[in-house]
């Protein structure tokens, strides 16, 4: 009798388990989403003009195009703090964060403060002045589980990053 007790409990727990999971819906509406993301960066790689940045971590590249070269050579380094415009978008468009020229005051954070490994591969190359438009594919962004961003924008998980980023000054090195 203690045998088909455990039995049952196991079973029961299984049943539980996958369905606290997602449903089959989501599941195809991420694995839609993943596809056109990676077939959009790979698109990406073929505009003129983009070049590849691998990031330090070996979690991948970034692709990035500048698009406007500051005057400063002086370097940002992984415990810098900078100041920052920068706008966020998603490959549909959808805006995510943005502290662009438009939106106000620039953002000032330090480069190793919980950043997306992208963003960081980016500032650790650039100098004050420079503008650049960066992808970063989904692995080196929120990868698999995506985030609630400001708002009610919600990055879906798999999402590649689109930033305009300026960097305006380095605040401390």
């Amino acid at each position: 009798m203690k045998k088909y007790w455990h039995i049952a409990l196991m079973l029961f727990c299984v049943l539980m388990i996958t369905s606290c999971g997602k449903n089959d819906e989501t599941l195809e509406v991420d694995e839609v989403w993943k596809a056109q993301n990676e077939k959009a960066f790979q698109a990406q790689m073929l505009v003129p003009g983009f070049e590849q940045l691998k990031s330090q971590s070996n979690a991948g590249f970034i692709l990035y195009k500048v698009l406007k070269t500051g005057e400063s050579k002086e370097p940002i380094y992984y415990t810098s703090k900078v100041e920052c415009y920068y706008k966020g978008t998603l490959i549909d468009g959808t805006v995510f964060d943005d502290r662009s020229f438009e939106a106000g005051a620039p953002a000032e954070f330090s480069v190793n403060a919980n950043l997306v490994d992208g963003f960081t591969t980016a500032l650790q190359n650039m100098h004050p002045g420079d503008r650049w438009e960066i992808w970063i594919p989904q692995q080196m962004g929120y990868g698999s589980a995506g985030r609630s961003a400001s708002g009610s924008v919600t990055i879906m998980p798999y999402s590649n990053l689109i930033f305009d980023l300026e960097v305006t000054r380095i605040i401390e090195e």
